[in-house]
């Protein structure tokens, strides 16, 4: 299954259809909430809207680690409709780092860089980033 293919699927899975709207690149959305990675010069930002208004929570060095992310995202939204709790630690991945800065939470793993509003997601990133969409969606199906 090809990556585009595993975001339609998860997106799905928690109950989200494709939108098309001028604040992202790509998107899933219902009538509240919306999902997207939209292009920002070389970095890919997470987007996120409520009720039609969008907000940035955060941005990645590579439009795999975005796409990686709004996986998780996806895959979070149906675990917690299927009463599971998170597919990764709680802890950054080994070798990875998750630093406070001004703008946000900075996380590092190998080659990708991240900023994230939360240090939650920041977390997941370092777990997620350098990961085939195959094996998180795998990770993110785990009972």
């Amino acid at each position: 299954m090809d990556d585009t293919s595993l975001l339609d699927g998860w997106a799905r899975r928690a109950d989200l259809e494709p939108r098309r709207t001028p604040e992202a690149d790509v998107a899933w959305g219902d009538i509240e909430v919306a999902f997207g990675v939209r292009t920002v010069g070389d970095r890919f930002a997470l987007v996120y809207a409520n009720r039609g208004h969008w907000t940035v929570d955060g941005t990645t060095s590579s439009r795999h680690s975005a796409d990686a992310m709004l996986l998780v995202r996806f895959g979070q939204l149906w675990r917690s409709l299927q009463g599971l709790g998170d597919a990764f630690s709680a802890a950054p991945a080994l070798g990875a780092t998750v630093d406070r800065r001004p703008e946000g939470y900075a996380a590092r793993v190998e080659d990708e860089r991240g900023t994230f509003v939360r240090v939650d997601d920041a977390r997941v990133f370092t777990h997620v980033a350098n990961l085939p969409l195959a094996e998180i969606s795998s990770a993110m199906a785990a009972r």
